[in-house]
């Protein structure tokens, strides 16, 4: 309304004279009819003073322009927050665990969306250590010694290793190599998450298995490549102990009578 004003009180000169166009007077005439300032201006007279309603009125505009501004401000600070903390969590999850890791599994059709994502959070510290329990259990024997051997060891009956491993009797060595062969493996926790009955893992490994007979020949098709990865999916049983429900591999392993099998279950 302001600017407005100076622009007509600008052309009353011409108004005056009838120097202005058609569309200029009709204008300067339809704000004359609205503004009191300046059509006592245009008569030769003083603007009169602004009345309470007008003050009234500037002064409500006035707070309604604060409020605006506040909300405004508001919604900006919102948005740097948001956009920081992005960007933080993406940074700390690239940290954590490199994306490479989600670029390996990306193809793997045995993966649902919620394992991925499950990926790039390590978990919290309870998580990981029940994790290191269930690493420093069975599975050092399912690595080292065949089925049978496992039984005699631990003084159960051969139909109870189903219950006992659970998928990790996938990893045991063949019967036809127990006693002959030397085991060497490497297993990385990359994440663990539980719950009160079930929880997933995921694992980066390798194994290799050499023939202690001849001389540490390599067994062929008896390990798994550097860098394999997997979810081992979890269930606990009654007594408390984490039995391997499941093991998706990455990749596809040659594991004699089980080849071909990206996905192991335990039955």
């Amino acid at each position: 309304m302001k600017n407005e004003c100076s622009i007509v009180r600008d052309l009353l000169p011409l108004y005056a004279e009838g120097m202005l166009s058609e569309d200029s007077a009709a204008f300067v005439k339809e704000h004359l009819d609205t503004c009191e300032g300046c059509r006592a201006l245009s008569a030769g007279e003083e603007p009169s003073a602004p009345t309470d309603a007008d003050t009234e009125q500037r002064t409500g505009e006035a707070g309604v322009l604060r409020t605006l501004k506040k909300k405004l401000r508001k919604q900006t600070w919102c948005a740097i927050f948001i956009t920081a903390a992005v960007v933080l969590l993406v940074t700390l999850m690239l940290r954590l665990n490199p994306i490479d890791y989600l670029a390996d599994v990306s193809n793997t059709k045995g993966y649902t969306f919620s394992d991925r994502m499950a990926l790039l959070f390590k978990g919290g510290i309870s998580d990981r250590i029940e994790a290191q329990r269930v690493l420093h259990g069975g599975v050092p024997m399912a690595f080292l010694y065949s089925e049978k051997e496992a039984c005699e060891m631990y003084k159960i009956a051969e139909e109870d290793v189903f219950s006992f491993y659970g998928a990790l009797r996938y990893y045991f060595v063949r019967e036809e190599h127990a006693g002959e062969t030397l085991t060497t493996y490497h297993i990385d926790l990359l994440s663990a998450h539980f719950g009160s009955k079930s929880g997933k893992m995921w694992v980066k490994y390798w194994y290799d298995r050499y023939d202690k007979s001849d001389d540490l020949r390599w067994y062929e098709g008896t390990g798994a490549p550097e860098g394999c990865i997997a979810l081992w999916k979890l269930e606990k049983n009654d007594d408390g102990y984490w039995r391997v429900v499941e093991v998706v591999n990455n990749v596809t392993l040659d594991l004699g009578e089980y080849t071909g099998n990206t996905s192991w279950y335990a039955y």
